[in-house]
């Protein structure tokens, strides 16, 4: 058995906590020097050698910034990277093959942005061994006889040209300066920029400002600049986040026939349904976020992909989650409760320079989520601004109305929405944005308690939001330091533990996120909505994530940029057929896994799909 001792340097605090660590260790007070306290900055070092692993100082820490695990002594014999004596340890990589398409899937913080960085040539592998670094002789060595020892040796010998698409394409604005355009044409090698401003729909961007693009449009140009440069390998960081089902699709099979026998790509993709259409090839992630990743064995896509919802790998007799990811068999009727009406809303209208929204009135009934589907650029924010009073509306036939008040809520403060209007029911709104950028210096901890005093101590909210969304480990981290995915669970958390909200407003959710945390985010929206007997309105592109959480569905159609109108809510199955019958995209159900799957465009099964009008189908 080989011991991992993983400590988070920026949140230990021994000054402030006492030592308790070293306090209660018993392999110290049985007199080893298992734990010492690094002269310069005073932070705590555990020598894993001497690691009982019994784990106390986990729970004493105040800051929880201590994990202890117990591996097989097998992993030792591969690690790929560890970044310091405590720090983060990575175990294998994945098999880059030409001519395939090599997707990466796995929860947050296991280790796929290391995996980039080393296979982009940014950071060598150390084999572990971060005081005595390896050269790339060694390295080579190292990996003799597999497909990674021959792409290290272009990368030593710099035969290999890589590009990287970047995770959070939010924060490009803060780099890039210019416009779409010149910012294309700068980096375009292949001479496509204007084959690829049609297919990417940049065309009505293209002369716009980086600073003022969507985060859906920052992405596109994002994967464009990527994609016109001359290169060997290319790698893409979550390439789908921000995009809309139609974009995805598009995207996803762009990437897909890219491939050819000169070239390697390499995706990390949370939405199973897109890793499913493009990818050749995938390798799972596993481990302890924050602490390590092991990366599985390479499997087929259709095989991988149900592994990883089933938690276990049969290969390798490796339970890397206590339960299985399942999908139930859509029958998208009845799902939800309560026909009591708790708020309704009237028509409303909003008017820009350049675009114009027309929203249908409608009323959200008890405990019930209603998901919000259509393209990018459609005013789908802006409906939910409107209602969270960020936006005023240009006209509204009667303002936002609650007509129930749940019985677990207590003092409601009043609010309001559009000016001029007068108000007939009391209200507060728990809205989630979907940018989430901050340079906040308040703890999560902070952060919470200002939400709501009780979050972090009331047994309901630890069990149903703080615990499932799994960040106890980042209470004492400041928000400006979280990572996209970790500030994303937060503001989650932040929103759905108002208790004195009314309606829940959640605006892509599944942004920067895993996919078994998709998961958990849909199934802890549930939970509250219906304990707290208020709807929330849900904003998301991920088709699996809203067949989890929805109970019924606003579609949003129009013309990007230009005008969108909303339909009224209606059914899941309906309105989930009507949006992808205007995409022209079906699904199907996965007979094993139950999971969505996209069909290959113009595949026999499209077709009759088609040909049916039915274009999501359950198993």
């Amino acid at each position: 058995m080989t011991r991992i001792a993983v400590i988070n340097q920026d949140k230990c605090r021994p000054d402030k906590c006492g030592k308790v660590c070293f306090k209660y260790c018993p392999s110290v007070r049985a007199g080893k020097e298992t734990i010492t306290f690094d002269p310069p900055s005073n932070k705590a070092v555990i020598h894993e050698s001497l690691c009982s692993g019994v784990a106390i100082c986990v729970k004493k820490c105040p800051f929880h910034c201590i994990t202890v695990v117990n591996l097989p002594e097998d992993f030792d014999k591969e690690v790929t990277h560890r970044y310091s004596i405590n720090g983060f340890k990575l175990h294998r990589l994945p098999m880059p093959k030409i001519g395939q398409v090599i997707g990466l899937v796995g929860q947050n913080g296991s280790g796929k942005s290391t995996t980039l960085n080393i296979l982009q040539g940014n950071l060598m592998p150390n084999l572990g061994r971060f005081e005595n670094p390896p050269e790339w002789d060694e390295i080579i060595e190292n990996y003799r006889g597999t497909e990674i020892q021959t792409y290290f040796q272009k990368l030593a010998d710099k035969e290999l040209k890589t590009i990287l698409k970047p995770q959070n394409v939010d924060r490009l604005p803060r780099v890039v300066k210019g416009n779409v355009a010149d910012l294309i044409k700068k980096v375009d090698e292949k001479g496509i920029q204007d084959e690829i401003k049609e297919i990417f729909s940049l065309s009505k961007v293209w002369e716009r400002d980086i600073s003022k693009l969507s985060g859906g449009e920052l992405q596109k140009m994002a994967i464009a600049a990527s994609i016109v440069q001359e290169a060997d390998v290319y790698l893409f960081d979550e390439p789908t986040s921000y995009l809309d089902v139609q974009e995805r699709v598009k995207i996803s099979q762009y990437i897909n026939e890219m491939k050819s026998p000169k070239q390697t790509i390499i995706v990390v993709e949370h939405d199973l349904a897109m890793l499913d259409y493009l990818s050749d090839q995938i390798h799972m992630y596993y481990g302890e976020a924050g602490a390590y990743g092991i990366v599985s064995h390479p499997y087929s896509v259709r095989e991988g992909i149900n592994i990883f919802l089933d938690g276990y790998i049969p290969s390798e007799n490796m339970r890397f989650r206590p339960e299985p990811i399942i999908f139930k068999k859509t029958t998208f009727e009845g799902k939800y409760t309560s026909h009591r009406v708790a708020i309704k809303y009237g028509d409303m209208t909003k008017d820009f320079d350049t675009f114009s929204l027309s929203v249908r009135g409608g009323e959200l009934y008890k405990g019930e989520v209603v998901g919000i589907l259509g393209p990018n650029g459609i005013g789908k924010t802006t409906f939910v601004k409107m209602l969270a009073g960020e936006l005023d509306p240009t006209t509204i036939s009667e303002p936002l109305e609650l007509l129930v008040q749940s019985s677990t809520q207590e003092d409601i403060v009043d609010t309001a929405l559009g000016s001029g209007n007068k108000q007939r029911g009391k209200l507060t709104v728990s809205y989630k944005p979907q940018y989430l950028y901050t340079e906040s210096e308040k703890t999560v901890e902070e952060y919470l308690r200002e939400i709501n005093p009780v979050m972090l101590t009331s047994g309901w909210h630890k069990s149903e939001i703080v615990n499932p969304l799994k960040f106890t480990k980042l209470l004492g981290s400041q928000l400006r330091e979280l990572s996209g995915g970790e500030l994303q669970k937060v503001n989650i958390a932040a929103c759905l533990g108002n208790s004195q909200a009314n309606l829940f407003l959640i605006d892509e959710p599944s942004a920067y996120i895993s996919s078994e945390d998709r998961v958990n985010v849909a199934k802890v929206i549930k939970r509250v909505v219906s304990h707290y007997e208020m709807p929330a309105l849900v904003v998301e592109h991920d088709v699996m994530m809203l067949n989890f959480a929805s109970d019924r569905l606003i579609v949003f159609d129009g013309k990007p940029s230009e005008f969108g109108k909303s339909g009224r809510i209606g059914s899941l199955q309906l309105g989930m057929n009507d949006f992808l019958r205007r995409m022209n995209i079906t699904f199907r159900q996965d007979p094993k896994s139950l999971r969505p799957r996209v069909n290959k465009r113009d595949s026999q099964l499209d077709k009759r799909q088609k040909a049916e009008g039915k274009y999501f189908v359950s198993a």
